[in-house]
C-alpha cells in the first residue's frame, strides 16, 4: 500500500476513535439521565423501559470497547502491506457507519421517551 493510502487509513482509524470516545461520553451521560428519571418514577412500564434502554446503553458501550480494540489493533498492522488488511479495513468502516446509524437511532428513541418526563 502506498504511504498516502496508509496515512489516510490511520487518519480514519483516528477519528473512528474520536467518534468513540464521544459516543461513549454521551452513553455516561444517559445512563446517568435513566438513573435520575427511575427514581422519580413509580414501578411500571416506564421503569421496565428506563431498563430497556440502560440495558441498550450497556450493550453499546461494549460494542464501542470492541471496535475501539479492533481499530487500535487494525492500526498497528497497517505497515504490513496485505490485502486483507485493506479489506479488514472496509469491514471497520461499515461497522462504524452501522454504529452511527443505530446510535442516532437509539437516541432518537430516547429523546422521544425522556421527552415525557421533562415536559410534564
Amino acid at each position: 500500500m502506498a504511504t498516502e493510502n496508509l496515512e489516510k487509513l490511520h487518519d480514519e482509524h483516528h477519528e473512528w476513535m474520536q467518534e468513540i470516545t464521544n459516543w461513549h461520553n454521551e452513553l455516561i451521560y444517559y445512563s446517568r439521565v435513566v438513573l435520575r428519571l427511575v427514581e422519580g418514577v413509580k414501578i411500571g412500564p416506564d421503569t421496565e423501559k428506563m431498563e430497556l434502554f440502560n440495558s441498550r446503553f450497556e450493550n453499546m458501550q461494549e460494542r464501542f470497547e470492541k471496535a475501539a480494540k479492533n481499530i487500535t489493533e487494525h492500526d498497528k498492522h497497517l505497515t504490513n502491506d496485505a490485502h486483507d488488511l485493506h479489506d479488514k479495513h472496509i469491514d471497520m468502516r461499515k461497522e462504524m457507519k452501522s454504529f452511527k446509524k443505530e446510535f442516532a437511532t437509539l437516541k432518537n428513541e430516547f429523546y422521544k421517551f425522556e421527552e415525557k418526563f421533562i415536559y410534564e
